[in-house]
């Protein structure tokens, strides 16, 4: 919770030093060019800036947009692969003793793993872990022949819920690395300079509050900018997504029967 309000405050300060530096060089700008020749063309610049503004937000929202979504996506796959691995782990109740004792041993294990060093190594940006357990498991369900309809059944769906499992455990990895382009980064960060440069250009009397809109611009800017980082590395950051359903599925795992 901590490294969750220290990164809101991190991300707010950087927020506040961007629209103060906007501020500062607009200030610079009027101290050194007067107003009234800005005025007389503030038609013109005014209707650029909305050509320009109206192309950058879209462009601009459209990123969010996606990374959001991703973000949720990434949700999803943690949620999956819990929900598998606990599958997993009942149905197992139906295979023979020591089928089920090594299925329910490595997927405990496999949990622990995950927890202990899975989640820290995402965090830094890795996306590696124990497989092999997996392995292990499926190897367990591939070779266990029932011997009824009952143990027929149970198999079939260990199968089914390995394949979500094994398809969940990638996806998560997937989503490890950031997705936005350097190129696409590029285009944003010109888009953003420019239609933040396009603010020098106008010519007000009230010269105070023309700087009060432009850091506000910047603000904006540098608030959806900070969304796009946060939500591209869904497991860093002041919004990471937590191992507390993976927390939870190892305690409760022991109860089950």
């Amino acid at each position: 919770m901590s490294d969750t309000v220290e990164g809101i405050v991190g991300e707010l300060l950087i927020v506040l030093l961007v629209a103060a530096i906007a501020i500062g060089v607009h200030y610079l700008v009027q101290r050194r060019i007067d107003y009234q020749r800005f005025s007389r063309h503030n038609d013109v610049a005014g209707f650029l800036l909305s050509v320009i503004g109206v192309m950058y937000a879209v462009v601009l929202g459209f990123v969010v947009v996606v990374v959001w979504e991703r973000y949720t996506a990434t949700q999803g796959y943690v949620q999956d692969e819990t929900a598998a691995v606990s599958n997993v782990y009942r149905i197992a109740a139906a295979f023979p003793p020591p089928q089920r004792n090594a299925i329910r041993s490595t997927l405990r294990a496999y949990v622990s793993e995950v927890i202990r060093d899975e989640w820290p190594s995402m965090q830094r940006g890795d996306a590696q872990g124990a497989s092999s357990m997996l392995e292990r498991v499926a190897y367990e369900v591939d070779v266990f022949r029932p011997n009824n309809s009952g143990e027929a059944d149970a198999h079939q769906i260990a199968m089914a819920q390995l394949q979500n499992l094994f398809d969940a455990r990638r996806h998560r990895f997937a989503q490890v690395k950031p997705s936005v382009p350097a190129i696409l980064w590029f285009a944003l960060i010109s888009g953003g300079l420019v239609t933040l440069g396009f603010c020098y250009f106008f010519g007000t009397e009230n010269r105070g509050a023309q700087l009060l809109m432009t850091g506000a611009l910047a603000g904006i800017i540098a608030v959806l900018f900070i969304v796009i980082v946060e939500f591209d590395a869904p497991f860093r950051g002041s919004v990471a997504v937590q191992a507390g359903g993976w927390t939870n599925l190892a305690h409760r795992l022991p109860s089950i029967r």
